[in-house]
C-alpha cells in the first residue's frame, strides 16, 4: 500500500430492524461480514460512490443516503510497517429497491437482525459501527467517528475482546 490513506465508502442499509451485510471474498477482512462498499473513484462524490458500490455489490439501488460514520482502519504489519490505511465514510440507507444478488467480491449476503449480526464473524469496524447503532437506536441520527489501529497478527484478539465487551 502507498503512503496515502485510501478513501472508501460503506452502505449501512437498514430494512426495518435488519441490516444488510456481505461476506468479503478479498482482503482486507476476507471471510468477514461487513457493510457493502469500496473505493471512491476520482471525480466521484461520496454519495455517488456509496450508491454505485451498493448497486455493484448487491444489485440494490439506494436512495437518499445519510452520513452515518467516519471510520478509520489502520493496520500495521507484525514488524510495525503500514499495511492498510483506509478512511471509510459510512452512509445510512433506509430507502432502496431491487433484488439482492451477489457479485464476485462477496461470498454471501443477506439482511440480519442486530442480534444475528453480532453472532456472525464481523469485521472490527462493522462490529464497532453496529454496536453504536444498537446503543443509540439511530435516534437522533448521529455521526460517529470510529478508529481501529492494530497490527495484523492482533486482528482476531482485538475482535474477540471487542465481542466480549459488547456482550456485557
Amino acid at each position: 500500500m502507498g503512503t496515502q490513506p485510501k478513501v472508501g465508502v460503506g452502505a449501512v442499509v437498514i430494512d426495518q430492524d435488519r441490516v444488510l451485510l456481505v461476506k468479503r471474498r478479498f482482503e482486507p477482512s476476507a471471510g468477514y461480514w461487513s457493510f457493502p462498499g469500496g473505493h471512491v473513484e476520482p471525480g466521484e462524490t461520496l454519495e455517488e460512490a456509496v450508491l454505485r458500490e451498493l448497486l455493484e455489490e448487491t444489485g440494490l439501488v439506494g436512495h437518499s443516503p445519510k452520513l452515518l460514520a467516519v471510520t478509520e482502519y489502520i493496520c500495521l504489519s507484525t514488524t510495525g510497517h503500514l499495511k492498510y490505511h483506509y478512511v471509510i465514510i459510512d452512509f445510512l440507507i433506509k430507502d432502496f429497491s431491487g433484488e439482492l444478488r451477489l457479485n464476485e467480491e462477496s461470498e454471501d449476503a443477506g439482511f440480519f437482525s442486530l442480534d444475528e449480526a453480532f453472532r456472525m464473524r464481523l469485521s472490527i469496524s462493522t462490529r464497532k459501527v453496529l454496536g453504536l447503532i444498537k446503543r443509540d437506536s439511530l435516534s437522533p441520527p448521529t455521526v460517529y467517528h470510529v478508529v481501529t489501529r492494530i497490527k495484523e497478527n492482533e486482528y482476531d484478539e482485538v475482535l474477540r475482546t471487542l465481542s466480549e465487551s459488547m456482550d456485557t
